[in-house]
């Protein structure tokens, strides 16, 4: 194979990477989530041990991130994320569901990101099960009266944050 060949075929890898996510670990059938339809309620921990659950944040939109430090699509769209999110703080609230990684591994990303998204564990992988995030980073944006209103598997840098800020305007 020549050196062309191969850096070809190395960029489209990336770029399918980038494009469709990242698959996590599979934990069972895809979720219960569906546009139109309740966002499933769920209780998890925030990295300093309180429980967060969904209906605490009634009356503003929520954006869900589910995401893993492992993952490169998900470690490209979380700064462009919390952009978004200080862009509608008046209005929404981002936050950001690690999936099945241990505590130290999600503070230490966390910290030398500079994450200051809500940052929540699903240590079980049930939530994300629960919204069908079989590929990751998926998000899922949820209005006012707690209504799944739009999902987005995978990211594309030029399309994906631009159709986020058009469903967040549908919900102001």
């Amino acid at each position: 194979m020549t050196r062309k060949a191969f850096a070809l075929y190395v960029i489209l890898i990336l770029f399918a990477i980038m494009l469709f996510g990242c698959i996590p670990p599979s934990s069972g059938p895809s979720g219960q989530a569906e546009i139109g339809r309740r966002a499933p309620d769920f209780k998890l921990l925030d990295l300093s041990g309180r429980e967060v659950t969904l209906d605490q944040f009634e009356g503003k939109i929520v954006l869900l991130d589910f995401w893993a430090t492992w993952c490169g699509p998900c470690r490209m769209v979380m700064p462009l994320l919390e952009r978004l999110e200080k862009e509608y703080s008046d209005i929404m609230v981002q936050l950001a569901i690690n999936i099945q990684e241990p505590k130290d591994m999600i503070e230490d990303y966390v910290q030398n990101q500079g994450i200051h998204s809500l940052v929540l564990m699903d240590q079980e992988g049930s939530v994300s099960q629960s919204y069908g995030a079989v590929a990751i980073p998926t998000q899922v944006l949820i209005d006012r009266e707690g209504v799944v209103r739009y999902i987005q598997e995978g990211f594309s840098p030029a399309t994906g944050l631009s159709r986020l800020r058009v469903e967040i305007e549908k919900l102001r």
